[in-house]
């Protein structure tokens, strides 16, 4: 039997990287009894995916998690049980069950929406900054060059790339709090970091790198219109507090 979590990563968690994460949630599935169902050969792994890891200091509030079970079990059980095993920090929010027709969850992903609270809530006073003005005028360039590590001739190295088309909607709200959609998933993927970086060095203040404060709030599929569909949102599912 599929089922598909909706789960928040929040507080200290979100220090926590991802093959930890992988771990702690393996671990509390296995003591929660939820009797999950494992690859075959020499080395089993529980069939347990997820639609995209978080960056390190980034928390989730809706993240979606996939797993596979050897026997039936309800929503409500598989919710129950689980949530009492988690450490603080993690907490599912919703359980359903999945056709095993449809594709993985990794392959699905195409988007994810930020909210990135930026250094100083007094704005001009302190900083100097008009964080609305950088914002709209980054999103009027052709490119917005961001640094990431890359593939030449087999090697790993640092490459520059233009993550402008990468970006879909960016704006800023009440002085400092910074709404991002953009490309997330396994095709086309912007690291939400760099992204900031990139903010930063546009208006020269490189001095303020990781005094932000980011949140992943949704994650998207794309529909058949090309339109993108909120697969995070579990407002219609049975099983949800």
């Amino acid at each position: 039997m599929r089922k598909q979590l909706i789960f928040s990563k929040t507080g200290l968690l979100k220090f926590v990287g991802h093959l930890d994460m992988m771990r702690t949630m393996q671990r509390a599935l296995n003591r929660a009894k939820i009797p999950l169902s494992y690859t075959q050969g020499f080395n089993p792994h529980p069939h347990m995916t997820f639609a995209n890891p978080l960056g390190l200091g980034c928390s989730g509030e809706n993240e979606i998690m996939e797993i596979r079970t050897e026997k039936d079990i309800s929503n409500q059980d598989l919710f129950d049980r689980l949530n009492a095993q988690l450490p603080k920090g993690l907490h599912v929010k919703a359980v359903r069950t999945l056709p095993d027709t449809r594709p993985a969850i990794m392959s699905l992903i195409k988007a994810a929406e930020y909210q990135i609270l930026l250094p100083d809530p007094a704005g001009k006073e302190a900083f100097g900054i008009d964080w609305k003005a950088a914002v709209d005028n980054l999103m009027q360039q052709d490119t917005v060059t961001i640094t990431r590590t890359g593939k030449v001739h087999g090697q790993k190295r640092k490459i520059e790339v233009n993550a402008r088309p990468l970006i879909y909607e960016a704006k800023v709200e009440d002085g400092r709090l910074l709404k991002v959609l953009c490309a997330c998933g396994s095709e086309e993927n912007l690291k939400i970091d760099l992204l900031v970086d990139a903010l930063y060095r546009s208006i020269d203040r490189m001095d303020l790198a990781r005094m932000e404060t980011i949140d992943r709030v949704a994650l998207y599929i794309r529909r058949e219109d090309g339109s993108l569909q909120e697969e995070s949102d579990f407002s219609d599912w049975p099983v949800h507090e």
